[in-house]
């Protein structure tokens, strides 16, 4: 059972509007409650987490997330779960906890593998890979935003630009290197 108040979450994400999408997230979690839903009231959690983290209030983020986390590993809420890593390892990151982001995102990006959720599991690497660039990782990075990429590509999503647009810099910056250390094909001037 979804309730239109947890999907106007979504498209308040979705739009922007993030203080919009945590109020309705957190008017399904009343609901998912009164109803005794708990699938419901651990993505609720999950939703109002994701909220927070996206206004910036990252502390906020980590409390309600690790609130939904066992609640979707109890329900065996493989999907649930992924999502909430996702959270976590996000908020984490915001935090400058990247080891701890890292770990978070690795576990996401497991189980949308093992569930089939490609675009979720590519969004997530983009996550990942925005961790390894933050930590000093360039080429981590570079792997794991080619990944998302591919899979981004052979969904035909237009999510694909903004990591396209990630990897820029870092082929220049690589081209850059190699043209720097790359001998010289100038040839020295005849001693006639």
């Amino acid at each position: 059972m979804d309730l239109p108040v947890h999907s106007l979450a979504y498209l308040g994400e979705r739009r922007g509007d993030h203080a919009g999408a945590l109020e309705h997230a957190q008017q399904a979690l009343v609901l998912y409650r009164a109803a005794g839903h708990q699938v419901g009231q651990a993505r609720a959690l999950n939703t109002i987490g994701w909220c927070h983290a996206l206004l910036g209030h990252y502390r906020r983020a980590l409390v309600t997330c690790q609130r939904a986390l066992p609640l979707h590993q109890e329900l065996g809420d493989r999907e649930g779960q992924a999502g909430t890593w996702d959270s976590l390892g996000y908020a984490h990151h915001h935090l400058g906890d990247h080891a701890a982001a890292l770990t978070c995102y690795q576990h996401a990006i497991g189980l949308y593998r093992d569930i089939g959720d490609r675009y979720y599991e590519a969004t997530t690497l983009a996550h990942l890979g925005d961790t390894h660039d933050a930590a000093g990782y360039p080429d981590a990075a570079r792997q794991s935003w080619q990944q998302a990429l591919g899979i981004l590509d052979d969904l035909g999503h237009r999510d694909g630009d903004a990591v396209r647009a990630k990897l820029r810099p870092l082929r220049q910056a690589r081209r850059s290197d190699a043209t720097a250390s790359a001998p010289s094909t100038v040839a020295a001037p005849s001693r006639r």
